[in-house]
């Protein structure tokens, strides 16, 4: 009988155990919240406005301008600089972003290169700024000159006193060994783009479970050596194919554009055949040619939320839905928004 009792209250122990882990492991964390504004005029209007007022945001991330090379190939220059003809709102962090073309690394020197990227940092960033991110989708045959590139910045006056950030994309979680991880304080996720845009079929380029498992899966965020923030996409295009070979990309086109069914014939979940010659908001397309309309519904967002909120580093990150914009926005309840930023806390 004693012994029958003991195994009981061990038992009894063994489930409050269990409990308490799962408690702790599902216990909500602090999370920064955060919009990136990627377009080249800041003017913001009611909508974006009270987006970041309602949700709360803590930070916006804002491209400042973009580093590609010169039309002689040999030297890199800054395009899409930032026109700003309204100040950014009161309480919350401004993020100077520069995205820079993985090209430029062929050609440029690094230590020259950050020394431009700082000087003009300093002439166009908000002075409270705290930290500074550098979007590249750099290769293995990159990552030597673009490292360096960032150990140069990490240098630069501008520097001093700032966390340095650099966006990941999945394939470089993937593929760990021969990416690198990059010489920066930290890490951005960006956890969109990560099917082929350019493949012909019915598939979900901007976002879908399939490839965010194959990518993400055995741990790798969470055992990834930088922390990471993560990002989540907010917006949506149609891919144009002809003759099944990619075409182009079509902006601002909305699900219901494809709804004339003497125009469009669906042929799947996403892809549409135009019938006749026709205009569609200013694009001109012909019979037999074939369009894949990609979004990201809030069910596919949340999924992606549970999948990515299960693999947490010892971190408290910010999370940043790309982007800050009118059109995009109208496509989404603030509720909606809000879910996904509790899923991931």
């Amino acid at each position: 009988m004693l012994l029958r009792y003991l195994c009981r209250q061990m038992h009894k122990r063994w489930l409050l155990y269990l409990f308490c882990c799962c408690l702790a492991c599902t216990k909500p964390r602090p999370i920064t919240r955060a919009f990136y504004f990627w377009k080249q005029r800041y003017q913001p209007d009611s909508t974006e406005l009270n987006t970041l007022n309602t949700l709360r945001m803590q930070r916006l991330y804002v491209k400042m301008f973009d580093v590609t090379l010169a039309a002689d190939k040999h030297t890199a220059v800054p395009v899409a600089r930032l026109d700003q003809r309204s100040p950014f709102p009161a309480g919350i962090q401004v993020i100077p972003t520069v995205f820079i073309v993985n090209d430029v690394w062929k050609q440029v020197n690094a230590d020259t290169l950050a020394r431009q990227v700082a000087q003009l940092l300093a002439q166009t960033s908000p002075q409270q700024a705290g930290e500074v991110q550098i979007d590249c989708d750099w290769t293995r045959n990159s990552k030597t000159a673009y490292f360096a590139f960032l150990q140069a910045l990490r240098r630069q006056p501008f520097m001093q006193g700032k966390q340095l950030s650099v966006t990941i994309r999945l394939h470089q979680v993937k593929f760990l060994a021969t990416s690198g991880a990059p010489p920066a304080d930290k890490g951005l996720l960006m956890c969109y783009n990560m099917g082929n845009l350019r493949q012909y079929g019915d598939h979900n380029s901007i976002l879908n479970m399939n490839d965010l498992e194959s990518y993400a899966g055995n741990k790798r965020i969470a055992h990834y050596p930088l922390s990471l923030d993560l990002a989540l996409p907010l917006f949506r295009w149609s891919v144009l194919f002809r003759h099944r070979s990619y075409a182009g990309l079509l902006r601002n086109l909305e699900e219901n554009d494809f709804s004339n069914h003497r125009i469009f014939s669906k042929n799947g979940e996403q892809l549409y055949t135009v019938l006749k010659d026709t205009i569609v908001k200013g694009y001109p397309l012909h019979a037999g040619e074939e369009v894949r309309y990609e979004t990201c519904p809030p069910a596919l967002l949340w999924d992606a939320a549970r999948y990515l909120a299960k693999q947490r580093q010892h971190y408290n990150p910010v999370v940043i839905f790309y982007h800050l914009d009118e059109n995009e926005l109208n496509k989404y309840a603030l509720p909606e928004l809000e879910k996904t930023y509790s899923i991931l806390r």
